[in-house]
């Protein structure tokens, strides 16, 4: 009876936050949350408060499976193999750490966004004592166990975003949580704004956007207005408001995974305020063509509907879509700990067991991810190892307790999965965006799942910084796109993109270097005659 008395109270706000009404137990919150320390409190406090033969219906997605009492649902959560644990092992190697952390210094450093383009490229939250407030810092490195350094230079990171200095900016003090991706050649930073003007009815955070052709030189987007406003749906919690945003892109859509501490369905105060929400859409500002997670799946995003569907309670996490697990991979701290979970592309549950990476973590895990924030291909070039590295602030300064020295540590996970058993669909989504390289064959590009192919190295070049060398059956596997030989015909047209002649149909490219390397020369034909090529894919040059 202790723990009735005396927990009782936190416990039935843990009840309520996990949506048990009547009885009416949700199996997807003990599915999502089994193991964890809600769930040992739950189980544990209708044990000892009595409940234990007070017979529930269990609903699964809004369907009635079975009435049970919570006695036998107690069996079946702790005795293996248990009903509601449905998440496949993966197996796991290699666990790989730096020695000591890569960044360090300054007032605090966290939440990275850390990506694979040719050199690890780092974006975080900083400040230094010269620096008041909340800046994006950049700091670059070959290697993941560092050093890294500002760019061209000997500094340890350089600020590339800062706040916005104009008198009514929604961002005018902090700028931080950055999450960065590449898209058709434009760099997307999505990041957390706050102008220091505290109110009782609404959230402080809001989310903004900036562009940058290099991912150095950013310009706000948007207007220089938030893209994401806090739902205000909760005022009387954690006032933190709508922030830490991390995004990915996935077969045409933007999806982004971001902490509400004002949404309709986020945790009390008392337990953090955390819920996390997930928005897409092919909409890089998010002003169009909406869609929010709901327990139905992703449905168009209503003032009605938004935020009333939490996929999980955590905050500052950061995404990346893995296509070799056909999921996603979201990396998150639980107290000290980090761990990674596994969910399908609709977010409907877990599908494999959670993977513990560290218990010496304090804040905002960065994934590092090839450019659209995919999982990076293993250096061995096989799909049956995915390697996961991940970039986490590991200690708090004293005396402010804020987060800092960011550390490395990663580990190979396996699925039993080869090239071989996937079909070519898949294994071209693993290497896309990567240059292949095989034995007796083309250097390839890969690009919207097929093989651009050229004669040699420097168009490939301008295409992508990631290399990786491949087998001659992964090579062949990944369907044919075009070959570029040198000198091969480019045409344009007024007001349209020059574009190469690859059999019989238009690659568009939006810079003139690689036709120039490759000593092309574009030949400008009528409108009607350009139209008559069927369009294949675009070619986007990197920065």
């Amino acid at each position: 009876m202790i723990l009735c008395t005396k927990k009782a109270p936190k416990i039935r706000g843990i009840i309520k936050q996990l949506n048990i009404n009547n009885y009416a137990l949700k199996m997807s919150a003990l599915v999502n949350n089994r193991g964890s320390t809600l769930n040992d409190a739950l189980v544990c406090t209708l044990y000892y408060c009595g409940l234990l033969f007070r017979p529930f219906r269990v609903i699964y997605r809004n369907v009635l499976l079975v009435t049970l009492s919570l006695a036998t649902l107690c069996g079946l959560l702790l005795t293996p193999p248990s009903l509601a644990q449905t998440e496949i092992p993966l197996t796991t190697s290699d666990i790989r750490t730096s020695i000591g952390p890569v960044v360090k210094g300054g007032v605090y450093n966290y939440a990275p966004s850390v990506m694979l383009d040719g050199v690890y490229r780092m974006w975080w939250c900083g400040s230094d004592r010269t620096h008041p407030g909340d800046h994006i810092f950049y700091a670059e490195s070959s290697s993941l166990d560092g050093p890294f350094r500002a760019r061209r230079g000997k500094d340890a990171y350089q600020i590339v975003f800062s706040p916005n200095k104009e008198a009514n900016a929604f961002d005018k003090v902090h700028t931080c949580d950055p999450s960065v991706i590449r898209v058709n050649g434009t760099y997307y930073m999505y990041y957390g704004g706050w102008n220091s003007i505290r109110t009782e009815t609404s959230g402080i955070t809001k989310i903004g956007l900036a562009t940058s052709p290099d991912g150095i030189n950013w310009t706000r987007a948007n207007n220089g207005n938030p893209i994401i406003l806090p739902a205000n749906k909760k005022l009387d919690g954690n006032p933190y408001g709508a922030g830490q945003p991390s995004v990915s892109y996935l077969n045409g859509m933007f999806y982004l995974m971001y902490t509400d501490t004002t949404g309709a369905n986020s945790l009390d105060k008392i337990y953090g305020g955390g819920g996390q929400y997930v928005l897409r859409s092919p909409d890089p500002t998010f002003q169009s063509e909406v869609e929010e997670l709901a327990s139905n799946g992703f449905v168009t995003k209503t003032e009605e509907n938004h935020t009333e569907y939490r996929q999980n309670y955590w905050v500052s996490v950061d995404m990346q879509f893995s296509d070799a697990l056909n999921a996603w991979i979201v990396a998150h701290n639980d107290g000290s700990r980090l761990s990674l979970s596994f969910y399908p592309p609709d977010f409907s549950t877990k599908i494999y067991n959670d993977v513990q990476l560290s218990t010496s973590t304090v804040e905002g895990p960065g994934i590092v991810s090839r450019p659209d924030k995919h999982s990076v291909v293993s250096s061995t070039g096989q799909c049956s190892i995915l390697p996961i590295d991940v970039i986490n602030a590991t200690a708090r300064n004293f005396p402010r307790m804020s987060p800092t020295n960011l550390a490395h540590i990663g580990i190979d996970i396996s699925a039993g999965m080869s090239c071989e058993s996937m079909l070519p669909s898949q294994v071209a989504n693993i290497y896309e965006g990567y240059g292949i390289k095989a034995a007796g064959l083309p250097l390839t590009f890969v690009v919207s799942g097929t093989r651009f192919q050229a004669e040699s190295i420097r168009p490939i070049q301008f295409l992508t910084k990631n290399f990786v060398e491949v087998t001659p059956e992964i090579f062949h596997i990944i369907p044919y796109g075009a070959s570029l030989k040198v000198g091969a015909p480019v045409i344009g047209a007024t007001e349209q993109p020059a574009a190469f002649l690859l059999d019989s149909a238009k690659w568009p490219v939006n810079g003139v270097k690689i036709i120039r390397d490759n000593k092309s020369s574009i030949k400008m034909v009528p409108l009607a005659e350009y139209d008559s090529y069927p369009t294949k894919y675009s070619l986007y040059l990197v920065q």
